[in-house]
Order: C-alpha cells, then structure tokens, then sequence
C-alpha cells in the first residue's frame, strides 16, 4: 500500500524540522534615560528630532509624540510624554549589538538634551 501525499509531506516537514539546527540571535543591548524638560510637548519633539540630526542618524522619523533614527550600528527612539501643557518626560532609549555604541549614543544624546 502506497503512503497518501498528506502523509508523506507531513514526514517530509517533521524531518527537516528535526534536522535544521536551531537559530539564536544576538540580543542587542538596550539602555535608556529619562528626564522632565519645562517645554511643551510640541517643542520636546522639535528639540529630539534636532538632537538626532545632530548626532547624524538617519532615517529620522517622527510619530506622533516619538523621533526615532539610525545609526551603522544604533537605533535611538525619544519620546516626550505629557506632564501638564508646559511640562514633558522625555525618555531617551538606544539600541545597539555594541555595548559601547549604544552607551556612547545615549550619552551624546543626553548632553544635548
């Protein structure tokens, strides 16, 4: 008796599912910093954006309250969160498989905020 093509795929599926080695990726090391600022919202957005160029990322993009960009070798996201109409937190968090990009990045970011 021949085995049914369902059974023969599912057999074919099991066994490279058994033989392909398990993929483990680097966990990229993250570091954050927050702050208040007396600036409106608004402005706290204009002032991230302006620390990213500064810092020369690219890709630079702003979503509502947040600025994200890029580095070769780092991802930085700034939110500004409400604290009343003239009060914002900002958050600062860096992204990076490099410890000491990320860490460099933060701190550059930091001193101009």
């Amino acid at each position: 008796m021949a085995a049914s093509p369902v059974w023969a795929t599912a057999a074919l599926t099991l066994g490279l599912l058994a033989s392909g080695a398990p993929v483990q990726a680097e966990t990229p090391a993250v570091y954050y910093s927050w702050r208040s600022l007396a600036v409106e919202p608004t402005d706290c957005v204009v002032q991230a954006r302006a620390a990213l160029e500064n810092q020369r990322l690219f890709n630079i993009q702003i979503v509502d309250n947040s600025v994200s960009g890029r580095t070769e070798t780092a991802t930085a996201v700034i939110v500004c969160l409400e604290q009343g109409l003239e009060n914002s937190t900002l958050m600062v968090v860096v992204s990076s498989l490099d410890d000491d990009a990320a860490i460099a990045l933060r701190e550059a970011l930091k001193a101009i905020l």
